[in-house]
């Protein structure tokens, strides 16, 4: 991989201050995922490398961040990396200034490290480190343009800690970047799990007592990511967000929110125009196939006897309106 040498800056500054081991910054104490690293991209279906979708991905990525002020030669911090689906894109982007590419487990950073190996990054630099969100607050003052994080703001115990510490690390106009699960999504598929084994019933297949257990223990999953009482630090998944309560946390901070309702941070215009219709059954199909792990034959099943269900939100889907929303990217802005 070849990587342009450029200014140095403050961040880079603060590098150099740090030990390198295997090729990446130690920023914060390593810590492992709770599951095998090297099995991450095969359990969400994503182990083929498409270089090409990624760079298209990472250059929408940037068209969205453009819209709030991104200029050529901004620096991008990424935390949480995992398996590097954002980075490589990233990687791939000329008008990209310094990259550093981080996740608190030094397993995702030598898997980004292997699959960037002989690529041609056209970003200005790219360095990886191991970096915990909550050491944010070790990073310099104004050293960094845009922070970015996919699924991993609610994964962080403190919140409004994390925000405020991106809003000192932030340079003035510069971003913090999400991509984070919605309030309402989550608890109207927690609501609607409470009549999966009617609607297989009224199908005709009869739940066994391990399957009812499947779906119990989703329904309480859907309960527990929402509520607000309970202690959720030792938790993998602590927080489902509301777009009000973060504007006004972002605000006591000098941050402006804008958000964008079930879109994804790679999503072209075109194709997050083309996907509201069917958006929230998509979603709940998805969440039982892939992060429930149940049995495909009984996702299927599930996925077919509730689709009557979703007809009610037929008619709200016009004119743009995605209800409920269910996931999507908060982009803060320093002013």
């Amino acid at each position: 991989m070849q990587v342009a040498n450029t200014a140095e800056t403050s961040l880079e500054s603060f590098l150099k201050t740090r030990t390198v081991v295997e090729g990446a910054y130690e920023i914060s104490l390593a810590r492992g995922f709770r599951h095998d690293e090297t099995d991450y991209d095969r359990q969400y279906g994503v182990d083929k490398l498409d270089l090409e979708l990624l760079r298209e991905e990472a250059g929408h990525l940037l068209d969205i961040c453009r819209r709030n002020g991104f200029q050529p030669g901004m620096s991008v911090l990424e935390i949480g990396a995992g398996t590097g689906r954002i980075s490589i894109g990233l990687a791939m982007q000329e008008d990209v200034g310094h990259l550093l590419v981080t996740d608190p487990s030094p397993a995702f950073c030598r898997i980004v490290q292997q699959k960037m190996e002989g690529l041609q990054a056209r970003a200005g630099r790219v360095d990886f480190g191991v970096l915990a969100a909550e050491d944010m607050g070790a990073l310099p003052a104004g050293s960094v343009s845009i922070i970015l994080l996919r699924s991993v703001l609610h994964h962080i115990t403190d919140v409004d800690g994390f925000l405020r510490d991106c809003a000192r690390a932030l340079a003035p106009g510069g971003m913090l970047v999400c991509e984070e699960p919605y309030y309402e999504g989550y608890v109207m598929m927690g609501f609607l799990g409470q009549f999966i084994e009617d609607a297989l019933a009224g199908s005709g297949y009869l739940c066994t007592a391990e399957e009812r257990e499947r779906i119990g223990y989703f329904v309480a999953t859907m309960q527990f990511y929402a509520r607000r009482d309970v202690d959720k630090s030792k938790e993998e998944d602590k927080h489902l967000f509301r777009p009000d309560e973060l504007m006004e946390s972002g605000r006591g901070m000098g941050l402006e929110l804008t958000h964008y309702p079930n879109r994804r941070i790679t999503d072209s215009e075109e194709a997050y125009r083309h996907s509201l219709g069917g958006y929230f059954q998509r979603f709940f199909a998805d969440y039982v196939r892939y992060c429930m792990n149940w049995p495909p034959e009984f996702s299927e099943k599930v996925v077919t006897a509730t689709k009557k269900y979703f007809e009610f939100f037929g008619p709200l889907e016009t004119n743009g309106n995605t209800t409920p929303s269910c996931f999507g990217t908060f982009i803060f802005v320093k002013r």
